[in-house]
């Protein structure tokens, strides 16, 4: 069984900064190393900021669930509002995302885009 942490805020940037505090003292009480809490910050920051860019009427909310796993985080966010027909990833975040992640995967539910990522306590060699 995993233990999960749900965060909801208001869906602006400052409040992003949040979710970003708790998911990396998260991180550190689960001995991440420093590298991985900044790859977890990195990704918050990029899958947070497409949410707010996509979202169609403006999202009202952002909802963050951490699942803690037995090697690390699986991280799903999503808004409270659909997305726009755009493509929720675009290429650079597509990028970042793959550098930081070691999986990465967007659904759509009911017209909302909701981003699943998993970061590992450590990189794997």
């Amino acid at each position: 069984m995993t233990d999960s942490i749900v965060i909801r805020v208001p869906a602006t940037t400052s409040h992003v900064g949040v979710i970003r505090a708790a998911a990396s003292a998260l991180a550190a009480r689960l001995d991440f190393t420093y590298d991985r809490i900044t790859d977890l910050q990195i990704a918050i920051d990029e899958v947070c900021s497409r949410v707010l860019a996509t979202s169609n009427p403006p999202a009202t909310r952002l909802e963050v669930v951490f699942q803690v796993m037995s090697d690390g985080l699986r991280v799903t966010t999503s808004g409270d509002s659909p997305s726009t027909g755009s493509t929720f990833l675009n290429r650079w975040s597509e990028m970042i995302l793959e550098s930081v992640t070691d999986e990465m995967e967007v659904q759509q539910r009911n017209g909302t885009a909701v981003a699943t990522f998993a970061v590992a306590r450590r990189v794997a060699l």
